[in-house]
């Protein structure tokens, strides 16, 4: 049943994936279009979240992780955001990734949990999967490694990591409780920081937003929202039956491998010798995880 619970995330997360590469691509026009988009598709997150479960009270724990979640999430993605800025695309991309080595790491020190050999050889092919991924989709020319670019990254990179940490370190100390409550109070505490943020931007610069009018960006943000609602109620469930090791490699590497084949489909993008090496490596990985 867990493992089903897995597979379920992972093709959720496909459809999150490319509502998020659809907006990049054809909706976000500035800063402030990003923002917005974040506001309404949080805010949509959390109304989903009430249908699926209510709010029925709040515990002092529950309130502290959830906002800590929340700002913590939406300052992740600014370095992340800012790291692409400043330095090389690809290696950005694959410090975010490879945030998934702390809370294994957590789990093992804190949480007393175990990691076989194989699993190991599984998380080592898994990170060498997102190297090859990264350096496939790599251009010439990309802009040079520098001190606030690593600056940017590394905060990012454990942003990324102590998310996951907070998340089932919440679970483990409610006990699996307050599941529907922790992700009200994480999206909705995102989405007010994301419309400060972009009143901040349009007020400022007076950038233009009249696109999101459009029927087709509707249908954009209506997937993210279901996709990150459903998807994270499914991935918190399974904090608590399933080791780390074993979950947040499974989710990342699994979503990254079909939503390279999505892509490809989708958008005709053309899997070079490199990225198909690193599906067979990633599919390897995965079952070895899984053992």
């Amino acid at each position: 049943m867990n493992y089903l619970l897995v597979v379920a995330c992972i093709f959720i997360f496909v459809f999150q994936t490319i509502s998020f590469k659809e907006f990049n691509m054809s909706h976000m026009k500035n800063i402030a279009s990003y923002f917005l988009f974040n506001f309404i598709y949080f805010s949509m997150v959390v109304l989903i979240v009430l249908i699926l479960g209510g709010f029925k009270g709040l515990k002092p724990h529950t309130l502290w992780f959830g906002m800590s979640f929340g700002a913590l999430f939406v300052g992740t993605i600014l370095c992340y955001m800012k790291a692409m800025e400043t330095g090389p695309l690809s290696y950005s991309a694959l410090f975010f990734s490879f945030g998934l080595v702390v809370p294994i790491l957590y789990g093992l020190f804190f949480w007393n949990e175990t990691i076989s050999t194989l699993q190991l050889v599984g998380l080592l092919l898994l990170l060498i999967t997102f190297y090859i991924g990264n350096e496939s989709t790599g251009e010439d020319g990309e802009k040079k490694w520098g001190g606030k670019w690593l600056v940017f990254c590394v905060l990012a990179f454990l942003g990324n990591g102590a998310l996951m940490v907070i998340s089932k370190g919440h679970q483990i100390i409610m006990q699996g409780q307050d599941l529907i409550e922790f992700l009200i109070i994480s999206f909705g505490t995102a989405a007010f920081i994301s419309l400060l943020l972009f009143l901040w931007n349009y007020l400022r610069h007076r950038q233009d937003i009249k696109h999101f009018k459009s029927k087709s960006l509707a249908w954009v943000i209506m997937v993210a929202g279901v996709s990150t609602a459903i998807g994270n109620w499914l991935a918190l469930i399974l904090t608590t039956r399933i080791p780390s090791v074993v979950q947040y490699p499974s989710i990342n590497g699994g979503t990254v491998f079909l939503s390279t084949i999505a892509s490809s489909v989708i958008y005709k993008e053309k899997l070079g010798r490199k990225a198909i090496i690193g599906l067979v490596v990633g599919l390897i990985a995965l079952i070895l995880l899984s053992l």
